[in-house]
C-alpha cells in the first residue's frame, strides 16, 4: 500500500479541524473501510487522523486569533450586528469555555480568545468522539455503514433543516410571547 491514502487522509481531516468545509468526514468513513478490508491499517489510520485533527485545530485556532476578532469587530457595514454577535460569544465562551471550544470550528474559540491549553484538551476530545465515531463504526460494519450513511445523507440532512427551523419557529414565538407578556397587563 502506498503512503498517498495516509497523505490525503491528513490533509482531509486537518481541514475538518480547522473547522472549515471539506470531505473529512467521508474521509474518515472511508478510510475506516478500507482498514476494516485489511487495505489500511487501523492504527496508523487513527493515528494520523488524530495528529491531523490536531494540527489542523491548531491552524484553525491560530487563524481565529490573529484574523477573527478583527474581521468583526471594525466599523461599517453590519457593524451592530456582528458586536451583537461578538458580545453572545464572549459570554457563551466566558461560562462554557471547555464545551464551547468542544463543539464549535477551532477558528471560533480564538476569536473568543479560549485559553489554549483548554483549547486543546476541548479540540483532542472532539477529535477522538467524531475520529474513534466515524472510523470505528465503518471499521466494525465496513462498506455497508458507508453506504447506508450515503443513502441516508440527503434525507437527514432534511430532517435536520426542518427540526432547526421548527426549533428557530418555536424560539422565536416563545421570545415573542414572552415580551409580550413580561411587562403584565395595562391598567386602564
Amino acid at each position: 500500500m502506498s503512503g498517498a491514502e495516509y497523505v490525503v487522509l491528513f490533509v482531509l481531516v486537518a481541514i475538518m479541524g480547522a473547522g472549515l468545509p471539506g470531505p473529512g468526514d467521508a474521509t474518515l468513513i472511508a478510510a475506516g473501510t478500507l482498514a476494516g478490508e485489511g487495505r489500511l491499517n487501523v492504527f496508523v489510520v487513527l493515528a494520523i487522523a488524530i495528529v491531523a485533527w490536531m494540527v489542523g485545530s491548531v491552524i484553525g485556532y491560530g487563524i481565529g486569533m490573529r484574523a477573527g476578532r478583527p474581521l468583526l469587530d471594525h466599523h461599517g457595514v453590519f457593524e451592530k450586528s456582528r458586536l451583537k454577535l461578538l458580545g453572545k460569544g464572549d459570554r457563551l465562551f466566558g461560562r462554557h469555555n471547555f464545551t464551547a471550544s468542544m463543539i464549535l470550528p477551532a477558528f471560533v474559540s480564538g476569536i473568543f480568545r479560549v485559553r489554549f491549553a483548554v483549547f486543546l484538551l476541548g479540540a483532542l476530545v472532539a477529535g477522538i468522539g467524531w475520529i474513534g465515531m466515524y472510523v470505528g463504526l465503518s471499521y466494525f460494519l465496513g462498506a455497508e455503514i458507508a453506504a447506508r450513511i450515503g443513502q441516508a445523507g440527503t434525507r437527514l440532512l432534511l430532517g435536520v433543516i426542518l427540526i432547526v427551523c421548527l426549533g428557530l419557529a418555536v424560539r422565536f414565538a416563545y421570545s415573542h410571547w414572552r415580551a409580550a407578556h413580561e411587562h403584565g397587563p395595562v391598567e386602564p
